[in-house]
């Protein structure tokens, strides 16, 4: 044998013992992890991560917490797994460390699921999927990618949400002339749009429908065919977490199976079903 591959056959077989070493260890880590649904049961409460974006959650004018996701987080703690309820409060671009510090137990909004988010995360099947869209000034005649993507042009997205995400990471070459500016509160994107200093916000079908029907004397929603489509929103758990995850995924078959979405879509209109798919039937289900 010579010694070229001798040295290959060397490299090979210390891959190999790499994997076989190490396999036990990352086993050893969800191992040694609690079992958060014992646990939940145990305290008879659950602790559920929200984040601001109606119509999914927020709060109302009398500051009274609600939508279609605090309806279904109310509807697991209190008629599934028969627990008091607390909802706690977090920010797009700071839920996941608040969840890993164990500020909540599970985050019910309409996180989108991201590859980067799901390495320090586990995700639920999605609940909804929708689009990524533009939201713009009627009087600028937006009607192609070209028209955005100018030198000198901005879209504005909100630091942490999904625009933010496909813009910057999983789709950096979407625009290749635009400047991609992101936002963090208490900066409201759809300022930067109305006052000029901005071309376009970027953000999912829901957000910038919701803002056009408030201000349609200047907004107007441009969905473009090259607009990327979502990966699903779900639901957020850390790691390690079988149990919680199994439960938490037949949650969401239980909200497939009893068309929950579409029932959200009669209290809150701006759920529009033609942009937010929301699924609404089950492997092997007959269409309906």
């Amino acid at each position: 044998m010579t010694m070229s591959r001798k040295r290959t056959v060397f490299g090979v077989v210390a891959i190999i013992l790499s994997l076989v070493f190490s396999a036990p260890t990352l086993a050893a880590n969800c191992s040694t992890a609690p079992d958060l649904l014992e646990e939940i049961q145990k305290r008879g409460k659950i602790r559920i991560g929200w984040i601001n974006s109606k119509p999914f959650q927020f709060r109302n004018e009398r500051g009274e917490l609600e939508g279609a996701f605090v309806n279904a987080g109310n509807m697991l703690a209190l008629e599934l797994l028969k627990v008091e309820v607390e909802w706690v409060e977090a920010k797009w671009d700071t839920f996941m460390a608040g969840l890993q510090s164990g500020k909540y137990d599970v985050v019910i909004s309409n996180v989108a699921r991201r590859p980067n988010r799901a390495i320090s995360a586990w995700f639920t099947k999605p609940v909804v999927i929708g689009s990524q869209t533009f939201l713009v000034r009627k009087d600028k005649q937006i009607k192609k990618l070209a028209d955005l993507d100018k030198p000198g042009n901005t879209v504005v997205v909100r630091l942490g949400s999904a625009a933010h995400i496909t813009y910057t990471e999983n789709d950096k070459e979407f625009f290749k002339n635009a400047t991609i500016r992101s936002l963090a509160p208490p900066a409201i994107p759809e300022q930067e749009v109305v006052s000029g200093r901005a071309i376009a916000m970027g953000a999912g079908s829901v957000e910038t429908q919701q803002i056009a029907r408030a201000n349609p004397d200047w907004a107007e929603v441009v969905v473009l065919p090259e607009s990327p489509r979502s990966v699903g929103a779900g639901f957020v758990m850390m790691q390690c977490q079988h149990n919680l995850l199994h439960y938490m995924n037949t949650f969401v078959d239980t909200l497939i199976e009893t068309r929950f979405m579409a029932k959200q879509a009669e209290i809150y209109p701006d759920i529009v079903l033609d942009a937010v798919v929301a699924p609404t039937q089950l492997i092997g289900d007959l269409p309906r």
